[in-house]
Order: C-alpha cells, then structure tokens, then sequence
C-alpha cells in the first residue's frame, strides 16, 4: 500500500512535460549547476558563495538558504545537513533540464535530473527535482521552491521554515 501512496504522490507532483523549457528558464538552470559544480570543485565558503547566486532565488526563498546555511549544530543544535541543489550528501556533477510544465501565470515548473555521486563513480541514477519558478516584476525567472522526487518527496521551502523555527 505505500508504495502505492508513494507512486500516486510523485505522479501528482510531477507536471506533465508538455514541451521544452523557455530558454531564459534552461539558462537560469544551468547557470545555477555551473556555479554548484565550480563552488563544490573549490571547496567555497557556502555561506558567502551562495550570496553570490541570490538573482536566481525568490527573496523569500533566498532569505530562507540563507538563514539555514548559517545554522551550527553547535550553536544551534540543528542545521542543513544535505545538499539542496541535488538532495544528496555526496558532489553534484551536473544537471539536465528535462522539460517544463505549460506556463500558468507567472509561474512554470521544469524537470531537472541531477548527476550526483562519489567522486569517481559513475552510473549512479539521476536525482528528480522539480523546480518551482516565478517570472519577477523585470520578466526574469527566479526560483521559488524545489521539489525532491527521489524515496521520500517533499518541498524545500516547509522544510527550511521547519528547520529554521525548530528548537534544539
């Protein structure tokens, strides 16, 4: 039965690709993957090199990354223990946008699967992420929420205000 349940969540959340991305969408993906890839490959400050991609997120969603890469387990007693671009604990290597849902509004949601792994393994299966975009007041798209479709689905931005309202 929860297998069932599970199969039935991911299949209501996924939108159904109804066509290729806008290309100002795909641009603003990918640029987002070069950076993770660079700022991964270097070992940055994620703190301070997240600030630096602040354009690609809602301010909502920016303010929350923010706030939940600063929490200390020592400090704090909680803090983002995974990576939000690919759902893992391990190096993205790059992403696909796989294709984008009809746009409603000012909103569009694109498939993306994430290449992410060990170091010097390949073959690992793709991770699903659906992201959320909103076209903002100068018709740039911004992120405001992903999805993570892979075990256990769930949405990044409850989890961040979970995370960063929870006492230790």
């Amino acid at each position: 039965m929860l297998p069932l349940l599970a199969t039935s969540l991911i299949a209501m959340t996924v939108p159904a690709a109804d066509g290729p991305c806008p290309q100002s969408v795909i641009d603003q993906l990918n640029g987002l993957y070069r950076w993770q890839v660079q700022q991964m490959d270097q070992r940055m400050d994620q703190v301070k090199s997240l600030s630096t991609q602040r354009q690609r997120f809602s301010p909502s969603l920016f303010e929350l990354l923010m706030e939940a890469r600063q929490l200390r387990p020592s400090r704090d007693g909680r803090y983002l223990d995974f990576d939000v671009f690919s759902n893992t604990q391990v190096s993205t290597f790059g992403a696909t946008v796989i294709g984008c849902s009809a746009e409603i509004g000012n909103s569009i949601k694109a498939a993306v699967d994430v290449q992410a792994g060990l170091r010097g393994r390949s073959g690992e299966p793709p991770r699903k992420l659906l992201y959320e975009l909103n076209k903002d007041s100068t018709g740039s798209w911004r992120i405001s929420d992903i999805t993570y479709l892979n075990e256990q689905v769930f949405q990044l931005k409850p989890f961040l205000q979970k995370l960063i309202k929870s006492m230790p």
